[in-house]
């Protein structure tokens, strides 16, 4: 695809993963934005295929796409029509796994939790990231540690794996300029829409590099949050490791996003 505006007119100017799920993520945004209407008519697989110098097999795959996650009905001899579905904006604070305990929240009411970017680099997916990601081992991938303090404690350590594919030129700065929300990122700046987050919650003991980060000797105890991120037409987008102090937070259920 050549580079272009994200209009009717345009072509897309997203870089990176596969042609037609940039072309679905373009659809779905301008759908959201009400550029379609519901119940108004998508260009044609030829009109379409011009705008984003494509082939109509792509294009056919995008609104294939589109239509699995519920933004458009086909209906045969008569086009492809923008779905009654109703399109909330995401909320990025539900994507928080966790919560100061009642104790803490009263102390320190007002304070905020500080989220703080600890690193960003590519490494190689292994075993457990590529079967995550949906990738071949060796792929490359984003390792982003994140951690969370309340004044000097911290209460929850992240590791954030996600594929180089789907976010090519991720940056300090990206993550910085939305305060570490990575859905935040994924949808205003990359043009995914986030469909649903899984979460598996376990107790478990911290190893001795988990344990030197939280000050604690190894083994103690501490909450473990796997979780998988999803988009809406269920593309894996992040693997994601948290672990929590006990004593200061605990596990928040996370709703479905939009």
């Amino acid at each position: 695809m050549m580079p272009g505006a994200n209009s009717p007119e345009g072509a897309v100017a997203r870089s990176g993963g596969p042609a037609y799920q940039q072309i679905r993520d373009v659809l779905a945004d301008e759908i959201s934005r009400e550029i379609w209407k519901v119940g108004s008519t998508l260009p044609n697989e030829k009109r379409l295929s011009a705008r984003f110098r494509v082939s109509i097999g792509t294009i056919r795959r995008a609104i294939e796409s589109l239509e699995k996650s519920g933004l458009v009905t086909k209906m045969q001899g008569l086009g492809t029509f923008v779905a009654a579905k109703s399109l909330p904006q995401p909320v990025y604070d539900r994507a928080v796994p966790f919560k100061l305990n009642n104790h803490w929240a009263t102390e320190y009411v007002g304070t905020e939790v500080k989220t703080e970017l600890i690193s960003l680099e590519c490494i190689e997916a292994d075993d457990e990231e590529s079967r995550a990601l949906g990738i071949e081992m060796g792929d490359p991938i984003w390792l982003i540690e994140v951690r969370h303090m309340l004044h000097s404690q911290l209460i929850a350590y992240e590791q954030l794996c996600l594929s180089k594919r789907l976010f090519p030129k991720l940056s300090i700065a990206m993550l910085q300029q939305s305060e570490g929300n990575l859905y935040r990122l994924a949808s205003e700046v990359f043009q995914m829409r986030i469909g649903q987050m899984t979460d598996e919650v376990s107790v478990t003991s911290m190893e001795p590099r988990i344990a030197s980060l939280f000050n604690k000797v190894p083994d103690t105890p501490s909450l473990r949050v796997f979780r998988i991120t999803q988009s809406m037409d269920n593309t894996p987008i992040e693997k994601r490791e948290v672990w929590l102090d006990p004593s200061f937070a605990h596990y928040k259920a996370t709703p479905e996003l939009s």
